[in-house]
């Protein structure tokens, strides 16, 4: 069945319908401009951007006492601002922004090898968010281009160095210069292998799998489908059962299964679609889809990453404050 046949089929048979608010958020981030932006210039305002920060510890606002991380990428975070807001997140102060840390890096590599698997981790922590970061990935997939080297560049960059070093150039002070030139290009491996002994394969090997076709579904019932490689760029909205998921996907399908309020498990059964659940621990709502699933681990923000990211809240609250 092609895309524009189910498109056809789900209209009839489910009454699904265009979303509007969607539709429009993932047009504009289909067409948008790539901006990086240094950190002493302000965020743009207006459609039609996409505009990236890497923040550190020196782009604080006010001096505190940050603690020192053993590990590089808790040292910074990627904030990325949308052309538009997320339309189910208006509510938060900060709708239009993602943050972006190595650790979302890593999980969307490792959950892209993967045909099912499970997102946990302690309550608030954003796992919910994580599949807003997936969509904005598969969309644009220069995104990861730009922000996260395979293991085997760095390999390649020890390589050019134990060269230079030969013709007498040195290979530490090669390295130390490649960093400071491509700074925004070396981020470490594994971000989250202090949590858990993490499969560094899963890095090394070919790029994960993106889907023709992303459903992000609540508990099974409703679910907003979202035609990456098209035929339309309308993001339709469909009310069904969960069984019914099995109707509409295929092996070049991901499921972004959200739980919402419900306490429904996991729909798996004669499901051919990737599934990736981002649930509480509460293993009641995954008991069985854990015999089949690979269960990854979001960890914690560094306190200098939370403290980048309620800066950002408090100056989009401001914002909104003033223009009220």
């Amino acid at each position: 069945m092609t895309h524009m046949e189910l498109v056809d089929r789900l209209k009839k048979k489910y009454e699904a319908e265009v979303h509007p608010g969607f539709t429009a958020w993932i047009q504009s981030v289909q067409t948008a401009h790539i901006v990086n932006r240094d950190n002493e210039q302000g965020w743009q305002d207006g459609d039609g951007l996409i505009q990236i920060k890497r923040m550190k510890e020196e782009d604080l606002q006010h001096e505190v006492l940050v603690p020192k991380s053993e590990h590089p990428y808790d040292d910074y975070l990627d904030v990325i601002k949308l052309p538009m807001e997320i339309p189910m997140e208006k509510r938060i102060p900060a709708p239009q922004f993602l943050f972006i840390r190595p650790d979302d890096y890593a999980l969307f590599y490792c959950c892209g090898k993967k045909d099912w698997c499970i997102l946990t981790g302690n309550p608030g922590i954003s796992k919910s968010w994580f599949q807003w970061k997936f969509i904005l990935l598969c969309y644009r997939q220069e995104l990861l281009d730009r922000f996260v080297p395979f293991m085997e560049e760095e390999d390649d960059d020890y390589k050019e160095g134990e060269e230079d070093g030969k013709e007498g150039k040195g290979t530490e002070q090669v390295l130390k210069k490649r960093k400071m030139e491509s700074d925004a290009k070396k981020v470490l491996v594994v971000p989250y292998q202090r949590r858990q002994k993490a499969d560094q394969n899963l890095l090394q090997q070919s790029k994960p799998f993106l889907p023709n076709l992303i459903v992000r579904t609540i508990s099974g019932t409703k679910s907003y489908l979202f035609f990456v490689k098209g035929p339309t760029n309308d993001v339709l909205y469909v009310k069904h059962s969960p069984e019914d998921l099995m109707e509409f996907t295929d092996a070049e399908s991901t499921i972004l299964w959200e739980p919402g309020s419900g306490t429904a498990e996991v729909c798996y059964e004669d499901i051919d679609a990737h599934i990736i659940a981002t649930v509480s621990p509460n293993k009641e709502r995954f008991h069985e889809f854990l015999k089949r699933a690979k269960m990854f681990y979001m960890p914690c923000p560094s306190e200098l990453q939370l403290r980048l990211m309620g800066q950002i809240y408090r100056s989009a609250g401001e914002e909104q404050y003033h223009h009220s």
